[in-house]
């Protein structure tokens, strides 16, 4: 496979996974409107990474620790 072939199979590729996302998003918005199904959100807790707190604060991780909702689609 030569350097177009490679790029014109990505951007080919790329298409299809936008028009399926947008299918798969409708399809969603269907389901919660009748009911089927639900976004269910939780929280997750994000801090900087390991390494950071072990070099300049192993003790108070807390401080830094921010909250996130995640947003999940679940069947009813």
């Amino acid at each position: 496979m030569n350097k177009e072939q490679t790029l014109g199979q990505i951007a080919t590729l790329e298409a299809q996974i936008k028009e399926l996302t947008a299918q798969r998003n409708t399809l969603r918005d269907e389901a919660i409107m009748n009911g089927w199904a639900t976004w269910t959100y939780t929280v997750r807790m994000q801090a900087p990474s390991l390494a950071w707190w072990k070099e300049n604060r192993p003790t108070v991780w807390q401080k830094y620790a921010t909250q996130t909702q995640v947003k999940k689609f679940t069947l009813v």
